[in-house]
């Protein structure tokens, strides 16, 4: 079984080193390193050609996105999983070995995950990644996607994923800049066993850059993926495009706080309407009663306590997960 890691960079030259040197120290060798540069201008490409040589192959790409990138860099990879990693996190030593061993113990799965610690600057900042998902967090393996649509729980750099699932889904869609990753792991989760170890494998730094700060634009992407699983489009099963439904609505309603911060009240009053069609009923009427307040009402709206305690209220709980690992319905 042959692994290829597969990184997408942009200016890292200042973290590329930590995340290549837990590459190379695995337990298990990965059998080939693509590092896939979408148009660095800090000398990224050349940092890791003369610190690494012919261990780390670069593929020197023109500035596009890390979907686009990391795209090229899956295509031409030669082995038969691929493992994800962006160039500021990275594995501890044993990770590849443990998943390698997870699925030789679960031969069905064809994608699987790890849990990890979120760093920062000053150090551990959660100590499991999943824990705010999953409860308890446990090894997982099967149909993952009705917690899938629930919440995006994996981490981009624990994914090992097949090569030849990944083609068979269509790999990565590169006209998708923020929830690229969520895109593919429903993809594949509509289609193939998943897996979860509740090891925490790996480390997920937060520094400049990071893709998970841009929420507006990814609540955006996510809710197109929401509406194409309500739609049917990943296979027709009525509960699980029921909470693709609801969870469209949920983020119709934190768009809305979005647009009516920034003083949209059209695009405000018009996603509160869609927020509400669906989800726990406080929610919704909490939307109706938003969308028929008179633009004038919501600055007040804003300044409000009372309302940021019926957001809080309102928002969904995540996901439970029964002692099969089916999804139990929270209301």
């Amino acid at each position: 079984m042959r692994v290829s890691a597969v990184l997408a960079v942009y200016n890292a030259a200042w973290c590329i080193e930590r995340a290549l040197d837990s590459v190379l120290a695995q337990s298990r060798p990965v059998d080939e390193v693509l590092v896939c540069d979408d148009g660095s201008t800090d000398g990224t490409p050349d940092l890791i050609e003369g610190r690494y040589g012919a261990a780390v192959t670069v593929l020197r790409l023109p500035h596009r996105n890390a979907s686009a990138t990391r795209r090229v860099g899956t295509a031409q990879a030669r082995g038969d999983w691929l493992a994800l990693l962006d160039a500021d996190d990275r594995w501890l030593p044993e990770k590849l070995e443990r998943q390698l061993a997870f699925l030789a113990r679960h031969p069905e799965v064809r994608w699987c995950g790890t849990d990890g610690q979120l760093v920062g600057q000053q150090g551990v900042v959660r100590h499991s990644w999943l824990e705010d998902y999953f409860d308890p967090v446990r090894d997982l393996a099967g149909d993952l996607l009705p917690p899938l649509v629930e919440r995006c729980f994996p981490l981009v750099s624990a994914m090992l994923v097949e090569r030849e699932a990944y083609q068979a889904v269509g790999g990565l869609d590169p006209r998708i800049v923020y929830s690229h990753d969520y895109d593919l792991w429903l993809r594949l989760a509509a289609r193939y066993p998943g897996g979860v170890l509740a090891e925490r494998l790996v480390e997920y730094y937060t520094g400049p850059g990071t893709l998970s700060r841009q929420i507006e634009a990814r609540y955006r992407d996510d809710l197109g993926l929401m509406r194409r699983v309500a739609r049917g489009e990943l296979g027709r099963r009525p509960g699980i495009q029921r909470i693709a439904a609801e969870r469209a609505a949920a983020l119709e309603f934190d768009l809305a706080l979005v647009a009516l911060r920034a003083g949209r009240a059209a695009e405000t009053r018009e996603r509160l309407w869609r927020a509400a069609a669906h989800g726990p009923w406080k929610r919704r009427l909490l939307a109706a009663g938003g969308a028929l307040a008179p633009a004038w009402a919501h600055g007040r709206l804003m300044r409000s306590g009372w309302l940021k305690q019926s957001v809080a209220a309102a928002r969904r709980e995540p996901p439970r997960l029964g002692p099969e690992g089916r999804v139990e319905d929270s209301r």
